[in-house]
């Protein structure tokens, strides 16, 4: 969404005063579920409240991901790892497109659904309370967390802060158990390997956690699943289900990614193995070939160094990418030509480390995402780079 939008929206519906209105009993408070859009940061799809009023005229939808690509310094704090977000709020629909957040989504074509929550007068009133405070502008701002702090757990913690203890999720849905967070990404990147390869080398060894049933609601369509399946008890000790209807607000148009997109992946993927291949006769040992390779894989890796060293992530910590993407490619790149004997045994180790990368990658990642092609390639030119002839031993 637009920044220009979204700040319009932002105080078009600024809250006039410090204390909620008292909603009246024709109220319903609803969790909107969005599908994934064509963007990166869409592609997880996303999360907000709505609070609708017929009576008060109040139509408010309370969106925890708004931010600005192009605020002074975004992409580099995005690397660094401070990022902020803020709360914005706005209409669901309005005679004009402009501020109608239905009609954003359905401009992107994201499927939209409603659950309208089963929660009690004075929990309603409470929720509306909390997001009316958290949306003034000394509130609405927050460090955006992709995996942990985001769109959907947000809104999560919010219902739940508003209904107590009422809520009983349902902890024995396998479908919500079992997988890490890595998992949970692959899935929605299944159409698109190149985020998919980029994300994956870029994050390391904490987003292999296996999710609990909350933390996997970082997903919205796993939060979706879980309010689905919840229930709340009433004040007279009964229980009903949380959801007390779901509605599909629009339905997207099915799209699927271009195969040209996809064969151009898998042929820039394999191009170095099938190079190595043709030329294998002609290839001279640390010649032009052989110092790009280095190169590409040594500066790779001294990026996700600093992305593990150098930000506040958190999950660009401990990446087992450096097996394969190994910084110290640079200082053997700077060797090479000295032939130095010593250098053989980085190679063999190189090697080692390599084979090392490949089973982590297998176990964890369940493939490899075309890396095996250049995997294979590093293997084949690290051992030829490892011969002692080459270093003049005999």
């Amino acid at each position: 969404m637009s920044f220009r939008r979204l700040f319009l929206l932002f105080f078009f519906l600024l809250p006039a005063g410090l204390h909620a209105q008292q909603l009246s009993p024709q109220a319903k408070t609803s969790l909107i579920t969005v599908g994934p859009g064509n963007y990166i940061y869409t592609f997880f799809g996303h999360t907000a409240i709505w609070i609708y009023d017929p009576l008060l005229g109040v139509d408010r939808v309370y969106n925890y991901g708004t931010f600005d690509f192009r605020a002074s310094g975004f992409y580099w704090n995005f690397l660094r790892g401070n990022l902020p977000y803020k709360l914005s709020v706005s209409p669901l629909d309005y005679p004009d497109p402009q501020y109608s957040q239905l009609e954003y989504w359905k401009s992107e074509n994201r499927k939209v659904t409603e659950q309208e929550l089963n929660l009690s007068p004075a929990q309603k009133q409470k929720l509306y309370q909390i997001l009316e405070i958290n949306a003034l502008p000394e509130n609405n701002t927050y460090q955006y967390r992709p995996y942990y702090d985001n769109c959907s757990t947000r809104p999560r913690d919010k219902i739940l802060e508003a209904a107590g203890d009422s809520i009983r999720l349902d902890s024995t849905d396998v479908f919500l158990l079992g997988k890490s967070y890595r998992s949970w990404m692959n899935d929605y990147l299944a159409e698109s390997p190149w985020s998919k390869l980029g994300l994956n080398f870029l994050l390391g060894y904490p987003i292999d956690k296996v999710t609990t049933l909350g933390e996997s609601t970082y997903i919205p369509d796993n939060l979706f699943r879980l309010m689905e399946h919840a229930t709340v008890r009433r004040a007279n000790g009964t229980s009903a289900k949380l959801v007390g209807k779901t509605t599909v607000l629009f339905e997207a148009k099915p799209e699927t990614t271009g195969f040209l997109w996809k064969a151009v992946f898998w042929i820039v993927m394999a191009s170095p193995l099938v190079y190595v291949i043709l030329r294998k006769k002609s290839l001279r040992a640390g010649g032009a070939f052989d110092r790009f390779l280095l190169a590409l894989t040594g500066v790779i890796g001294v990026i996700q160094l600093l992305l593990w060293f150098g930000t506040k992530h958190g999950i660009t910590d401990l990446n087992y990418s450096l097996f394969v993407f190994n910084p110290g490619n640079i200082v053997a790149l700077a060797l090479l030509k000295r032939r130095l004997k010593w250098v053989s045994y980085y190679f063999i180790a190189a090697m080692v480390f390599l084979a090392v990368g490949l089973m982590i990658y297998i176990i964890l990642w369940q493939g490899t995402c075309g890396l095996v092609f250049l995997m294979i390639t590093l293997f084949g030119r690290y051992r030829v780079l490892a011969s002692r002839k080459h270093y003049g031993i005999q």
